[in-house]
């Protein structure tokens, strides 16, 4: 099995335009892992956007330790996302309104999800922030029937590295 074919930034973003969301995975200072679902947007980089609010225990780490990982799956065919990188918060107003935009876009039109999404309902005094998560590592996984039937099970491509 060859787990160094590439695919390219490219063919992973038009596939990542499909999708909204993902599982963040953080670390607390104590070392303890955690998950949570998130709504994001890439751009053409393959930096993942999201919001939270501060006091969530997503924000709470990031602030300590913001080193992230984000795993992506297509409910509709056996195909992943998995990245792993730096989270830093979005200053720049500009982009946060942009992407807060796309945000909420993305998410209002895929039907069967949610739009505002679940941490509107938190009753949190936190304060909305964005992040992006700007990978140093990410692979795309094709585990369809079509992945396998054409080639040798010796041939066959699994994982896919983007970056690096």
């Amino acid at each position: 099995m060859d787990v160094n074919a590439r695919k390219s930034k490219d063919e992973v973003y038009s596939y990542l335009k499909r999708l909204t969301i993902g599982i963040l995975s953080t670390v607390s200072d104590r070392g303890k892992p955690y998950a949570s679902v998130i709504y994001f947007v890439a751009d053409h980089n393959l930096n993942f956007f999201f919001i939270t609010k501060s006091d969530t225990k997503k924000a709470q780490n990031l602030e300590k330790n913001n080193n992230a990982a984000i795993t992506i799956l297509d409910p509709e065919n056996p195909k992943t996302i998995q990245a792993t990188g730096t989270a830093r918060k979005v200053q720049d107003p500009d982009i946060y309104s942009y992407m807060l935009k796309r945000i909420a876009e993305e998410n209002s039109k895929k039907g069967g999800f949610y739009w505002p999404p679940p941490i509107s309902k938190l009753k949190s005094m936190g304060d909305l922030v964005m992040y992006r998560l700007e990978p140093d590592w990410l692979r795309f996984g094709d585990f369809t029937e079509s992945a396998f039937a054409s080639t040798t099970s010796t041939k066959t491509n699994i994982f896919y590295q983007v970056i690096p």
